[in-house]
């Protein structure tokens, strides 16, 4: 079953805006010292992931890392990394498939720090695929030849149903997948304008509400703690300017242990952090955050994106992987 292939043709006209400008090396490096602390960009995706930072932030992890982060949401994935490339953000949030395509296609991307990862016991996944309360299936093989709601196309999604549907002995393209924000996605499913959706949190909670039910985990399914998201710099502002690339690792890696060691303290945050209603902050399942990067979940990912043909064939993660 054909798929658009949107997030490669954004990718690729990224790159032939680098090829045009000669790889953007005569860019100036981003940030100067204020105060004692280095102001920089950064976007990441709206929900969970800008959370998390803004959650650091507040909590001064990463003013002690001696940075100044000016944060802003982002719908994440491919869209984020033409501004990441352009200049526009120092660090960029996104998730490690879209990065990984976009180095196959050489953009000068390094991966900095780990991003979003799901967490290792399965009921506690924050992605969900969903189906009405009066569905009669069970599981993803009950879907075959019918359409899917995920929130972008020839991405994540490809990767973590495919393998489920491999797993169930289906093709990977044997259900037909749709392009819906999440926020659309419950709706659709229970009006049945898609059999299922693939949801993340704050809307599998939501959905659970207004009736809907799971049954699959596509993301602890396919590996428990699984990673999902990375922060992202160009390759020369790492090189021209390390020691902010060593800070931002750093903030994230406080974040994240801080959140580990009290995670009901960020969910008490919540309400604030996402203007969530505080009984749907109660109950949402929290991401995991490791800090670095997890080298066998991208291994995994690199696997089948080869397999599905989202990359022709892998990239060096020596190089990429900084953090």
């Amino acid at each position: 079953m054909p798929h658009p292939f949107r997030t490669t043709a954004a990718l690729t006209g990224v790159a032939l805006l680098v090829a045009s400008c000669g790889g953007g090396d005569d860019a100036a490096p981003a940030g100067t010292e204020e105060g004692g602390l280095t102001p920089i960009t950064v976007a990441d995706t709206a929900g969970a992931p800008l959370y998390f930072l803004t959650y650091g932030q507040e909590q001064g992890h990463f003013e002690d890392a001696g940075l100044d982060l000016d944060i802003s949401a982002s719908t994440g994935g491919a869209t984020v990394i033409p501004q990441l490339v352009g200049g526009d953000l120092d660090v960029a949030g996104s998730n490690v498939v879209s990065v990984l395509i976009g180095a196959a296609q050489g953009l000068p991307l390094r991966m900095v720090a780990g991003g979003t990862s799901t967490s290792e016991d399965p009921d506690q996944d924050f992605s969900a695929l969903m189906v009405p309360a009066d569905s009669p299936a069970t599981g993803i093989a009950d879907l075959q030849g019918q359409r899917v709601a995920v929130n972008t196309l020839r991405n994540i999604n490809d990767i973590v149903l495919g393998s489920m549907l491999e797993e169930a002995g289906l093709a990977y393209d044997s259900v037909e997948f749709v392009e819906l924000p999440f926020p659309d996605m419950a709706a659709a499913v229970a009006n049945g304008d898609v059999a299922g959706a693939m949801i993340i949190e704050p809307f599998v909670t939501a959905a659970e509400q207004q009736g809907l039910k799971i049954i699959g985990r596509p993301y602890s399914d396919l590996k428990p703690g699984l990673q999902i998201g990375t922060y992202v710099m160009s390759a020369q502002a790492v090189q021209e300017r390390p020691e902010v690339a060593e800070a931002f690792l750093e903030g994230v890696q406080a974040t994240a242990d801080d959140i580990a060691a009290d995670p009901e303290a960020f969910r008490a945050a919540l309400p604030e952090l996402g203007d969530l209603d505080p009984e749907l902050a109660a109950d949402v399942r929290i991401n995991l955050w490791q800090g670095g990067t997890d080298r066998e979940s991208l291994e995994l990912i690199q696997d089948l994106m080869v397999d599905y043909a989202l990359v022709e064939e892998p990239v060096d993660l020596d190089e990429i992987v900084v953090g």
